[in-house]
């Protein structure tokens, strides 16, 4: 990878944008991530409910190519997926056939394109960047960066509304709904952070954390989600091998 280099009082905005540049001239990256969400006892619940998933993958921005391997700790599961040719594949890891699924499957696997974006919309959707104490990732070191989003301005893109809302469904019905996001988000607590390869100033890690408290009702009390993403990324532009699985259930 190319070496850069950023002057001594770069701004937390600059860091950001030297490191979305950087980070999306990569041909490969390598991953790995762990994911929580968590819900508290509430209402008749005796217990917490957590969802923690972890795992590792490719991806290759030539081809669009993507494969992870993801495991599921509290049922002691493992699974495979494959992105080939635009067509997402899964796979058990006790069995030997794969499955092809639905291309309009909701999978998303960690790409560059996802990562970086156009930097300059980018920046717009915080309302606040902070630069952090230096910290080190692996053996990496790193700038360390705070970002709170503004879901004001994110509400309001059109990318982001079609995305949620496909043309021609944002109806009266979905228009509510989506005041309800934004009402939900306004009271949440959503930070991003980033840590930046000082000497490449490519991502190496990331981090997404949201609370989010639930309205309660006359019986039960109102009660906080948790969600939690972390993602580092230890390698750029080594060989990535992606082939298309084999062999494919027929039915």
């Amino acid at each position: 990878m190319l070496k850069r280099q950023l002057p001594q009082n770069a701004t937390p905005e600059k860091i950001m944008l030297e490191a979305l540049k950087a980070t999306d001239e990569a041909k490969t990256l390598s991953y790995s991530f762990q994911y929580a969400l968590v819900i508290p006892p509430y209402g008749g619940k005796t217990y917490t409910s957590e969802v923690r998933l972890e795992g590792e993958g490719q991806y290759d921005a030539s081809s669009g190519n993507a494969k992870v391997h993801i495991t599921w700790p509290a049922f002691e599961t493992e699974f495979d997926y494959v992105l080939y040719e635009g067509k997402p594949y899964f796979r058990p890891r006790d069995r030997e056939k794969w499955y092809e699924m639905p291309s309009s499957t909701q999978f998303t696997f960690p790409s560059i394109a996802e990562l970086t974006r156009d930097a300059s919309e980018y920046i717009n959707n915080f309302q606040r960047i902070v630069r952090m104490a230096d910290e080190v990732v692996g053996d990496r070191d790193c700038y360390h960066i705070s970002l709170a989003p503004d879901f004001d301005t994110i509400l309001q893109n059109e990318d982001f509304i079609n995305m949620v809302f496909p043309e021609g469904t944002l109806d009266e019905q979905a228009m509510e709904k989506l005041n309800e996001i934004k009402e939900k988000l306004r009271s949440a607590s959503v930070n991003y952070e980033y840590w930046i390869d000082k000497e490449y100033l490519v991502l190496r890690k990331t981090h997404y954390s949201v609370e989010l408290q639930e309205p309660g009702d006359e019986k039960n009390p109102p009660f906080i989600i948790r969600l939690a993403m972390t993602l580092h990324f230890p390698s750029y532009n080594v060989e990535v091998k992606i082939e298309k699985p084999q062999p494919v259930a027929t039915s």
